[in-house]
C-alpha cells in the first residue's frame, strides 16, 4: 500500500471509528480533523466555485444571523457547533483525489464495522447493568441520545447491505447477520420516527435492487417480505417498541382534547407553538441561539398537562427546542435560513450514490421529529456525510 493510500485509509479510519463511540475523553471532531487533514495532505487543489458558495453562504448566514447584546453568547454557541459542517465542506470541496470511490468505500465500511462493535458493547454492557433494554431503560453509556444512536444504525445496516448480494457466499452471510442485528437495535432504541422510516427505506432498496436485478425478482421479493415480517413480528413482540406503538396511538387519539388525563406528543405542542415565533419574523428570522428561551416563554401558555409516571409537569417547566431542523432553521434564521439547510441537503442527495445517498435521505427526513443540528451528534454525522460525498462525488 502507497502512503498515499495509508495516509487516506488511516485518517479516514481515524474519523469513521470515533463516531459511532462518542467517547468524551476523545471526541469524533478530532478525528474528522484527521479526516480532513488526510484528504488536503494527499489531494490535489480543484477549486469548485458552487460548492465553496455554498458553504460559505451557509456558514455566512449563520454568523449574521447571530444577535447583539444578551442572546450573543447562545447565538457564537451554535455558530461552533456547526461550523465542522462548514469548514468540511469548504476543505473537500476544493480538493480533488484519486480513486474517490475506493476511498468512501473504506470509510463507510470502517464506520459500519464500528456501529456494529460500539451497539455490541453497548448493548451487552446494558444487558448486565439492567437485566434488559428498552427506550424508557437504555442508558446508552450516557454519549448518545436513542435518536442518534438509532440513525448510526440505520446508516451502517445500508452501507454493510451493499455487499451481501454478491461473492464470496459466507463474507455475504456475515453481513446479512450484521445487519439484522443493527435492524434489531434500531427496533429495540424505538425511536418513532425510525421504527417508520426504516419499511420505507427497506420498501426503497428493495424496489431499486428489483429494478436493477430483474432475474432475481422473485427472491427479492420474498427476501424483503420475510425482513419486513420479522421486524413486524420484532416491534409487536418486544416490550419497548409495542410500548411506543401503544403510546402513538393514545396520542393520536388525545391530540385534540385529554385521553384518560393525559396530553398528545409535547412535539405537537412545540411545533404548534413554534411556528407562531417563526411566524413572528418569518423574513429575519430571532437569531441563532434563541430558539430555546424564545419557546420557554411561548409554553408558559400551554396549559396541556403531561405525566412523567403518574406526575404531572408542565412544558415551559423545562428548556425545549422545537425538535424539529426545518422549524429551527425558520425560528433562527428566516426563510433564507431554511432555503440554505435545504440546499445544503438537496446537494448532498444530488451528488452522493448508493448507501451514502440514503445516508442524506435519511438525515432529511430524521431531521423532521428531533433538531439535529443542535446535538453534536447530528452534526458530526452531517459532517461526514459531507465527507464521503466530496471525496467521490456522483459522476
Amino acid at each position: 500500500m502507497s502512503l498515499h493510500s495509508r495516509v487516506l485509509w488511516w485518517g479516514g479510519a481515524c474519523g469513521a471509528v470515533l463516531l459511532p463511540f462518542a467517547a468524551p475523553w476523545l471526541s469524533p471532531v478530532y478525528g474528522l480533523a484527521v479526516l480532513a487533514l488526510a484528504v488536503l495532505f494527499t489531494g490535489k487543489l480543484r477549486f469548485r466555485l458552487t460548492d465553496t458558495l455554498l458553504f460559505v453562504a451557509f456558514l455566512l448566514w449563520e454568523i449574521i444571523t447571530v444577535p447583539s447584546g444578551i442572546g450573543a453568547p447562545l447565538g457564537w454557541s451554535d455558530v461552533v457547533m456547526i461550523l465542522p459542517v462548514g469548514v468540511m465542506g469548504l476543505l473537500l470541496g476544493n480538493v480533488g483525489i484519486e480513486r474517490g470511490r475506493a476511498v468512501q468505500r473504506q470509510w463507510s465500511e470502517t464506520f459500519a464495522w464500528a456501529v456494529v462493535v460500539s451497539w455490541s458493547v453497548i448493548f451487552v454492557s446494558s444487558i448486565v447493568q439492567f437485566g434488559w433494554v428498552n427506550y424508557k431503560s437504555f442508558d446508552l453509556g450516557g454519549r448518545l441520545g436513542i435518536h442518534f444512536q438509532s440513525l448510526y444504525l440505520i446508516f451502517a445496516a445500508l452501507i454493510l447491505e451493499r455487499k451481501v448480494w454478491g461473492p464470496p457466499r459466507r463474507a455475504a452471510w456475515i453481513r446479512a447477520a450484521a445487519v439484522l442485528w443493527l435492524l434489531f437495535g434500531v427496533v429495540v432504541l424505538s425511536a418513532r420516527i425510525h421504527l417508520i422510516l426504516v419499511p420505507l427505506l427497506i420498501v426503497g432498496r428493495f424496489a431499486e435492487l428489483i429494478w436493477t436485478q430483474k432475474a432475481y425478482r422473485k427472491k427479492l421479493s420474498v427476501v424483503a417480505g420475510v425482513v419486513l415480517v420479522i421486524m413486524g413480528t420484532l416491534v409487536a413482540v418486544l416490550p419497548g417498541p409495542r410500548g411506543r406503538l401503544v403510546d402513538l396511538r393514545n396520542e393520536l387519539r388525545s391530540v385534540e382534547q385529554k385521553v384518560d388525563g393525559k396530553q398528545t406528543n409535547h412535539r405537537v405542542f412545540l411545533w404548534k407553538y413554534g411556528v407562531e415565533l417563526a411566524l413572528e419574523k418569518p423574513w429575519k428570522g430571532h437569531g441563532n441561539g434563541q430558539t430555546e428561551d424564545l419557546l420557554n416563554k411561548q409554553l408558559q401558555e400551554c396549559e396541556a398537562t403531561f405525566y412523567r409516571g403518574e406526575e404531572p409537569y408542565f412544558l415551559h417547566e423545562f428548556k425545549y427546542d422545537v425538535h424539529n431542523i426545518w422549524l429551527q432553521s425558520w425560528i433562527e434564521g428566516g426563510v433564507l435560513g431554511v432555503l440554505l439547510l435545504g440546499v445544503m441537503l438537496g446537494w448532498g442527495i444530488y451528488h452522493s450514490w448508493g448507501a451514502v445517498r440514503y445516508g442524506w435521505v435519511l438525515f432529511t427526513l430524521s431531521g423532521s421529529t428531533e433538531s439535529l443540528l443542535e446535538k453534536q451528534a447530528g452534526v458530526f454525522i452531517l459532517v461526514f456525510l459531507v465527507a464521503l460525498t466530496l471525496v467521490a462525488r456522483r459522476r
